[in-house]
Protein backbone atom coordinates (compact mmCIF):
# COMPACT_ATOMS: atom_id res chain seq x y z
CA UNK A 1 0.00 0.00 0.00
CA UNK A 2 1.66 3.08 -0.71
CA UNK A 3 0.29 7.28 -0.41
CA UNK A 4 0.33 9.32 -3.21
CA UNK A 5 0.60 13.01 -2.99
CA UNK A 6 1.20 16.53 -4.43
CA UNK A 7 1.84 19.46 -2.03
CA UNK A 8 1.76 22.80 -3.57
CA UNK A 9 -1.32 22.49 -5.50
CA UNK A 10 -1.59 26.35 -5.84
CA UNK A 11 0.94 25.71 -8.75
CA UNK A 12 -2.08 24.30 -10.94
CA UNK A 13 -3.99 26.74 -13.19
CA UNK A 14 -6.93 26.75 -15.82
CA UNK A 15 -4.85 25.11 -18.39
CA UNK A 16 -4.05 22.17 -15.68
CA UNK A 17 -8.24 22.30 -15.59
CA UNK A 18 -8.67 21.67 -19.42
CA UNK A 19 -6.04 19.17 -20.08
CA UNK A 20 -7.68 17.42 -17.36
CA UNK A 21 -11.27 18.40 -18.24
CA UNK A 22 -9.92 16.56 -22.30
CA UNK A 23 -9.01 13.52 -21.36
CA UNK A 24 -11.28 12.76 -18.37
CA UNK A 25 -14.63 11.07 -18.68
CA UNK A 26 -17.43 12.85 -18.79
CA UNK A 27 -19.36 12.17 -15.46
CA UNK A 28 -15.30 13.20 -13.65
CA UNK A 29 -14.97 16.55 -15.69
CA UNK A 30 -18.81 17.22 -15.05
CA UNK A 31 -17.88 16.86 -11.09
CA UNK A 32 -14.66 18.27 -11.73
CA UNK A 33 -16.13 21.76 -13.43
CA UNK A 34 -18.68 21.44 -10.66
CA UNK A 35 -16.47 23.37 -7.72
CA UNK A 36 -16.58 27.06 -7.91
CA UNK A 37 -13.70 27.91 -7.46
CA UNK A 38 -10.07 26.84 -9.09
CA UNK A 39 -8.69 25.48 -5.68
CA UNK A 40 -11.78 23.56 -5.33
CA UNK A 41 -11.56 22.14 -9.05
CA UNK A 42 -7.86 21.57 -9.01
CA UNK A 43 -8.29 19.40 -5.84
CA UNK A 44 -10.65 17.33 -7.73
CA UNK A 45 -8.98 16.59 -10.56
CA UNK A 46 -5.56 15.57 -8.98
CA UNK A 47 -7.58 13.23 -6.93
CA UNK A 48 -8.55 11.32 -9.92
CA UNK A 49 -4.98 11.84 -11.79
CA UNK A 50 -3.50 10.48 -8.64
CA UNK A 51 -5.23 7.14 -8.75
CA UNK A 52 -5.11 6.90 -11.86
CA UNK A 53 -1.28 6.87 -11.41
CA UNK A 54 -1.80 4.46 -8.60
CA UNK A 55 -3.65 1.86 -10.11
CA UNK A 56 -0.47 2.46 -13.10
CA UNK A 57 1.66 1.83 -10.66
CA UNK A 58 0.46 -1.63 -9.22
CA UNK A 59 0.16 -2.30 -12.71
CA UNK A 60 -3.80 -2.76 -13.10
CA UNK A 61 -4.65 0.10 -15.26
CA UNK A 62 -7.07 -1.30 -18.09
CA UNK A 63 -9.45 1.45 -18.10
CA UNK A 64 -10.28 4.90 -16.26
CA UNK A 65 -11.72 4.44 -13.05
CA UNK A 66 -15.87 4.38 -12.50
CA UNK A 67 -17.00 5.28 -8.86
CA UNK A 68 -20.07 3.56 -7.57
CA UNK A 69 -20.97 5.02 -3.57
CA UNK A 70 -22.09 3.42 -0.12
CA UNK A 71 -25.41 4.78 1.57
CA UNK A 72 -23.17 7.37 3.25
CA UNK A 73 -20.91 8.55 0.33
CA UNK A 74 -17.56 6.64 0.32
CA UNK A 75 -16.95 5.97 -3.32
CA UNK A 76 -15.77 2.34 -4.34
CA UNK A 77 -14.33 1.55 -7.83
CA UNK A 78 -16.99 -0.37 -9.76
CA UNK A 79 -14.47 -1.64 -12.36
CA UNK A 80 -12.05 -2.56 -10.10
CA UNK A 81 -13.75 -4.67 -7.69
CA UNK A 82 -10.76 -6.22 -5.77
CA UNK A 83 -8.95 -2.73 -4.90
CA UNK A 84 -10.11 -0.41 -2.36
CA UNK A 85 -9.20 3.62 -2.65
CA UNK A 86 -9.55 6.59 -0.80
CA UNK A 87 -8.24 10.10 -1.44
CA UNK A 88 -7.82 13.38 0.93
CA UNK A 89 -7.20 17.11 0.44
CA UNK A 90 -6.29 19.67 2.65
CA UNK A 91 -5.57 23.79 1.71
CA UNK A 92 -2.24 22.80 0.18
CA UNK A 93 -2.02 18.96 -0.68
CA UNK A 94 -4.39 15.99 -2.30
CA UNK A 95 -3.51 12.68 -1.35
CA UNK A 96 -4.95 9.24 -2.78
CA UNK A 97 -4.23 5.64 -1.09
CA UNK A 98 -4.93 2.44 -3.41
CA UNK A 99 -5.17 -1.21 -1.48
CA UNK A 100 -6.27 -4.46 -1.87
CA UNK A 101 -7.91 -3.93 1.50
CA UNK A 102 -10.80 -1.61 2.42
CA UNK A 103 -8.92 2.11 3.44
CA UNK A 104 -8.99 5.09 4.58
CA UNK A 105 -6.96 8.30 4.17
CA UNK A 106 -6.89 11.88 5.45
CA UNK A 107 -4.74 14.70 5.23
CA UNK A 108 -4.71 17.97 7.05
CA UNK A 109 -2.54 21.23 7.57
CA UNK A 110 -1.21 22.01 10.31
CA UNK A 111 -3.44 25.14 11.57
CA UNK A 112 -3.84 26.52 14.82
CA UNK A 113 -4.81 24.48 17.67
CA UNK A 114 -8.54 25.18 18.93
CA UNK A 115 -9.81 24.00 22.28
CA UNK A 116 -13.58 24.01 21.14
CA UNK A 117 -12.84 21.51 18.03
CA UNK A 118 -10.44 19.28 20.20
CA UNK A 119 -13.49 19.01 23.05
CA UNK A 120 -16.03 18.05 20.24
CA UNK A 121 -13.63 15.33 19.21
CA UNK A 122 -11.41 14.39 21.81
CA UNK A 123 -12.16 11.90 24.68
CA UNK A 124 -10.91 12.28 28.01
CA UNK A 125 -7.48 10.99 28.50
CA UNK A 126 -6.58 12.94 24.47
CA UNK A 127 -7.72 16.09 26.00
CA UNK A 128 -5.40 15.38 29.04
CA UNK A 129 -2.54 14.27 26.47
CA UNK A 130 -3.00 17.54 24.46
CA UNK A 131 -3.41 19.28 27.97
CA UNK A 132 0.22 18.19 28.60
CA UNK A 133 1.43 18.30 24.95
CA UNK A 134 4.81 20.67 24.09
CA UNK A 135 2.77 21.06 20.40
CA UNK A 136 -1.03 20.88 20.95
CA UNK A 137 -1.47 21.82 16.75
CA UNK A 138 0.94 19.48 15.59
CA UNK A 139 -0.57 17.13 18.40
CA UNK A 140 -3.98 17.69 17.70
CA UNK A 141 -3.89 17.69 13.60
CA UNK A 142 -1.82 14.14 13.82
CA UNK A 143 -4.79 12.68 16.06
CA UNK A 144 -7.44 14.81 13.57
CA UNK A 145 -6.20 12.50 10.96
CA UNK A 146 -6.08 9.21 12.57
CA UNK A 147 -9.53 9.73 13.40
CA UNK A 148 -11.11 11.05 10.03
CA UNK A 149 -9.42 8.29 8.22
CA UNK A 150 -10.47 5.37 10.50
CA UNK A 151 -14.37 6.99 9.53
CA UNK A 152 -13.52 7.27 5.99
CA UNK A 153 -11.82 3.84 6.18
CA UNK A 154 -15.31 2.37 7.88
CA UNK A 155 -17.26 4.71 5.28
CA UNK A 156 -19.71 5.58 7.41
CA UNK A 157 -19.01 9.33 8.15
CA UNK A 158 -18.00 11.28 10.81
CA UNK A 159 -20.72 10.02 13.43
CA UNK A 160 -21.25 10.31 17.50
CA UNK A 161 -18.84 8.19 17.99
CA UNK A 162 -15.66 10.15 17.21
CA UNK A 163 -14.55 10.44 20.77
CA UNK A 164 -13.97 6.64 20.93
CA UNK A 165 -13.50 5.90 17.64
CA UNK A 166 -10.21 4.71 18.20
CA UNK A 167 -11.14 1.84 20.48
CA UNK A 168 -12.31 0.19 17.84
CA UNK A 169 -10.31 -3.10 17.40
CA UNK A 170 -8.24 -4.38 14.85
CA UNK A 171 -7.85 -1.10 12.99
CA UNK A 172 -3.87 -0.21 12.06
CA UNK A 173 -2.88 3.09 11.38
CA UNK A 174 0.14 4.65 9.99
CA UNK A 175 0.60 8.12 9.95
CA UNK A 176 2.99 10.49 7.99
CA UNK A 177 4.52 14.17 8.05
CA UNK A 178 4.63 15.67 4.74
CA UNK A 179 6.17 19.30 5.34
CA UNK A 180 3.27 21.22 7.15
CA UNK A 181 0.75 18.17 6.49
CA UNK A 182 0.31 14.67 8.77
CA UNK A 183 -1.41 11.89 6.44
CA UNK A 184 -3.09 9.03 8.19
CA UNK A 185 -4.21 5.64 6.86
CA UNK A 186 -6.31 3.21 8.40
CA UNK A 187 -6.86 -0.44 7.37
CA UNK A 188 -7.85 -3.83 8.70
Amino acid sequence: MKIYYVTDIDAFDEEFIEKCESFFPKWRSDKMLRYKHLKGRVQNGLAYLLLIHALRDEGIFKEMPEFLYNEHGKPFLKNYPAWYFNISHCKSAVCCVLSNKDVGVDIEEIAAYKESLANYICNEKELEDLHNSENKAEDFYKLWTVKESVFKMLGTGITKEIKNILNTPYINIETYRVGNCFISISYF
